[in-house]
């Protein structure tokens, strides 16, 4: 249960963390968040870094254990397969493998060490991770069915070795599969299940040529023909086994229980002392020591008593080992009971999401409230500056008019002097037309470089311009005054207007805007 607190710890401190930081971001000003993401970026990287190193160190150890798994050997070091455990944790998604198999192994070395209720939940969350290795999964149920098969529990120990002969099966695993039938064989005979082992191993039996797994296969039937009652038959069974095979305790353990049931104290006597001499093996010794308690009257009553004496020391310590398996087999049984959170990692994505973009909403609103007022300032602004232009356009255009009726006033005074002259008619000739420009009013020296620059107008058409600037002649006086017909001299006067932009009606306007400016 370690791992997981520890690994919701790491969620929370994540989450938490990124929570502040976004929100602390959102309050910084715009010139200071640059600084604030290289600073949270360096942050990163030194944790990364702390972290790759110990995940590095978490992965060798669990690769040392792994090769001394294939050579049959335990890695004993508790303390470094926890600590590969703690660092795998928080990268459980990312390195399912690696976790599970840090896991197994730890939870393997506590089964061993007869720490059964410690080493359950570790197996448990190996078998929860989200692994792909089906070998590496056989194993874990092996372990898991084991300290069921301890408690007693057996049919819960044949599911599990049910699972996990699956699981060899998936990964390939001929051998393994087969010993996993052996080993729910071995559950069935300790139920007393003869026809569930022989229709189990029997397939085996005809398929395998290995010494080592048919002494098995022997060794189950002899264990499911003794607790069934048939002592000479289980002895047959056991008999069978040959060579090394032969000298295993709990081999030789049969072999006593069934020369006691068949009241052959001698042999059973023989086998129960090599058994004590031969292992550790708490239930094997206390059978043992059972079976040297009930012997015949012509023992010696001081072994008779060692024996008992020492078969309730190690009742003691069993008793003392099935509180601890039950508390293992219960938790396995409310792990197997409880739905399993699927989607849990997916609500927590969500959350982050949606905090996510609550937080990018309310920034993007900012901002937008923060465009909108500087929108409305300039606005403002942008509305001010028409409003002076317009005012000073008003004062321009009054400064136009007023310069225009002044011009007009100025051009018709002229021109009424010159027609009161004796010599107007004279003037009108043409032959120096500066000069007469210079009679009626000096703005036409002006006028003409700007009908010039507007039109590039000829001699006759200044001249028109300036005859029509004079307003006192008709269409007929024009004509005769410029030698051209009445239908030529108003074609000749739209060409003229044609050039400055206008009609025949608007040219005088129009010259007047020259003059006064408001035409460029």
């Amino acid at each position: 249960m370690q791992s997981e607190i520890s690994t919701k710890k790491f969620a929370y401190i994540i989450f938490f963390s990124y929570l502040c930081s976004l929100d602390f971001y959102l309050c910084l000003p715009r010139m200071k968040k640059r600084l604030y993401i290289v600073l949270l970026l360096l942050c990163a990287f030194a944790f990364a870094m702390t972290s790759c190193r110990s995940v590095h160190e978490a992965r060798a150890t669990v690769a040392q254990a792994d090769s001394l798994l294939q050579a049959d050997q335990v890695f004993d070091d508790a303390e470094a397969l926890h600590q590969a455990v703690h660092a795998l944790s928080p990268w459980r998604v990312l390195m399912p493998t690696s976790y599970a198999k840090a896991c197994f192994f730890y939870g393997r070395l506590l089964r061993i060490n007869r720490s059964y209720s410690e080493a359950m939940p570790y197996l448990l969350y190996a078998r929860a991770a989200r692994t792909n290795d089906q070998e590496l999964l056989g194993r874990v149920y092996s372990n898991i069915a084991y300290i069921c098969r301890m408690e007693s529990n057996y049919s819960l120990a044949c599911t599990m070795y049910e699972r996990s002969t699956q699981a060899f099966l998936q990964a390939g695993d001929s051998m393994r599969y087969r010993i996993g039938l052996t080993n729910m064989a071995y559950a069935l005979a300790e139920q007393s299940d003869t026809a569930g082992v022989r229709a189990l191993l029997e397939p085996v039996i005809q398929s395998v040529t290995d010494s080592l797994l048919l002494a098995m296969c022997y060794e189950t039937y002899a264990e499911a023909y003794m607790r069934a009652g048939d002592y000479t038959r289980g002895l047959q069974y056991a008999n069978m086994v040959e060579g090394e095979q032969a000298a295993a305790p709990s081999l030789m353990m049969i072999k006593g229980q069934c020369y006691s049931y068949l009241v052959q104290y001698d042999s059973a006597t023989y086998y129960a002392r090599q058994v004590l001499q031969a292992t550790d093996h708490l239930f094997l010794r206390a059978n043992a020591l059972y079976i040297l308690t009930q012997q015949d009257s012509t023992a010696q009553l001081e072994d008779v008593r060692a024996a008992a004496a020492e078969r309730a020391a190690v009742l003691r310590v069993i008793a003392n080992d099935q509180g601890d398996l039950s508390h293992a087999v219960e938790l396995l049984e409310q792990d197997m009971n409880t739905p399993p959170r699927r989607w849990g990692l997916l609500l927590a994505g969500v959350l982050c999401l949606i905090v996510a973009l609550l937080a990018w909403w309310y920034n993007i609103r900012r901002q937008h409230q923060r465009s909108m007022a500087e929108i409305a300032h300039e606005k403002q602004r942008a509305q001010a500056f028409i409003h002076a232009r317009q005012k000073q356009n008003a004062q321009l255009q009054q400064q136009f008019d007023d310069r225009r009726v002044k011009i007009e006033q100025e051009v018709a005074k002229n021109i009424e002097t010159l027609l009161r002259a004796d010599d107007w008619k004279q003037t009108l000739c043409w032959k120096d037309y500066e000069q007469f420009c210079a009679v009626v009013n000096r703005q036409f020296f002006m006028l003409a470089d700007k009908l010039k620059a507007k039109g590039d107008l000829t001699d006759k058409e200044l001249r028109l311009c300036v005859l029509v600037m004079m307003d006192c002649f008709d269409s007929k006086q024009l004509a005769a005054l410029l030698h051209y017909g009445q239908s030529g001299i108003r074609n000749f006067k739209q060409h003229t207007a044609n050039k400055l932009g206008t009609n025949s009606r608007e040219l005088k306007q129009q010259m007047i805007r020259l003059m006064t400016g408001e035409l460029n």
